[in-house]
């Protein structure tokens, strides 16, 4: 091998190995460093009591199993009843969902029934045609909040410059639950580049299930649209802030499986692209200087690291092809060992003496899962194909 062809692999490898950290360790980095040059949180004076009427939105699919919990949960909220409005929008749920809703309808709760599937994003467009309230809070069917939650999301909005709010969510950790870990580990990151971004008032994205913003900022969702992304890519289009709220949390249950998981990344993934696409103007530092780092930084370069670590894995094998360095053809041989082992979900007899080794291996698979589905999400982008609807595990039997 020549040096100049030697030296191309090596490059290859060094910056699919590059863009990894960049995603995961050096902007997380200079995320908070930002953070630390803006002395004051976006949020640190609000403190005002409840003065403004709320509408609650719960989008539901075949919720027959959470929806009455999540009614409950929300009806017990310290918020003052006379200001809060519940709206539960039903996408054409062939369960008891609506039935179960319907028997709230004396405790103020009120339905939307979309007959045909049409998707989350056009049930929210019908919601906020008849939602009462000035601010809008966006919720899941299984998401459950503590009584003061509402309350701490609308506080912030003592702030005129502030369009938009999100909370986080924490994911109930269950036997074997290497997908509770995982997504775990994911918001904990999430939570530290948000916190850096709310001082400047660039949140990138919300959590679906727990989020609030202005109703005078919504802009009509596409059906392909991802909401908790691009409404709060709208709001700073407008010209206002997105900050994040460390005091608003709720819990949830996550997938069953990696296999749900891997769709729910893949579908995240692709209308993520999509209407990254759509927004691409928010990307010019010169109209928008920080929030274009931020966005890049935050959404794109993650979404480039399953295809940068594939350029990496190329790299190695043309080297080791070639009689490369030992120490890579090593390194190529296991990496694919733990790949393998990944793909196994760390469930061979073999591990069963070594738990530690075993959920090491566990989480490994969770996130090499993660990684091709998000490939997956590029694949169905760039062949144009859009996700509108899905059926989660709770409408499973």
């Amino acid at each position: 091998m020549d040096l100049v062809n030697a030296t191309r692999p090596v490059w290859m490898l060094c910056i699919g190995l590059s863009g990894f950290l960049y995603a995961y360790v050096v902007f997380p980095v200079l995320a908070s460093l930002l953070g630390l040059a803006k002395r004051t949180d976006a949020s640190s004076g609000a403190q005002a009591g409840p003065t403004e009427a709320v509408t609650v939105i719960i989008p539901a699919y075949n919720e027959e199993k959470s929806i009455e919990a999540k009614l409950r949960n929300v009806l017990a909220t310290n918020y003052p009843r006379s200001l809060l409005d519940i709206l539960v929008v039903s996408d054409a749920s062939t369960d008891r969902t609506e039935d179960i809703v319907r028997a709230y309808e004396a405790e103020g709760v009120r339905l939307v029934v979309q007959e045909r599937r049409h998707g989350k994003s056009a049930g929210l467009n019908r919601a906020i045609d008849l939602a009462r309230g000035g601010l809008l809070v966006f919720t899941d069917a299984n998401a459950i909040y503590s009584p003061a939650v509402v309350g701490t999301l609308v506080k912030y909005f003592d702030d005129p410059t502030i369009g938009l709010v999100t909370g986080s969510t924490k994911y109930a950790l269950t036997e074997g639950g290497e997908v509770a870990e995982v997504t775990n580990i994911y918001t904990a990151l999430e939570r530290l580049i948000k916190r850096a971004e709310s001082r400047w008032g660039c949140c990138v994205g919300a959590d679906g299930a727990i989020f609030a913003m202005r109703r005078s900022l919504y802009r009509t969702l596409r059906d392909d649209d991802i909401n908790d992304f691009v409404l709060p890519l709208g709001v700073i289009d407008q010209g206002y802030r997105c900050v994040f709220a460390e005091d608003a949390c709720c819990s949830e249950h996550p997938g069953k499986s990696l296999e749900s998981e891997f769709h729910r990344q893949s579908r995240i993934t692709n209308r993520t692209l999509r209407a990254l696409w759509r927004h691409a103007h928010l990307l010019n530092p010169f109209r928008f200087p920080l929030f274009s780092f931020f966005l890049f930084s935050h959404k794109i370069a993650r979404f480039l690291v399953p295809v940068l670590l594939l350029v990496s894995a190329a790299s190695l094998l043309s080297l080791a092809a070639a009689g490369g360095v030992s120490f890579v053809a090593c390194l190529g041989a296991a990496l694919i060992a733990i790949t393998v082992a990944a793909s196994n979900g760390g469930r061979s007899p073999h591990l069963a003496s070594r738990p530690a080794v075993s959920r090491l291996i566990r989480l490994l698979s969770a996130f090499v899962t993660i990684n091709i589905a998000v490939l997956h999400g590029w694949w169905k982008f760039l062949s144009g194909h859009g996700d509108v609807t899905w059926q989660h595990d709770r409408s499973r039997a």
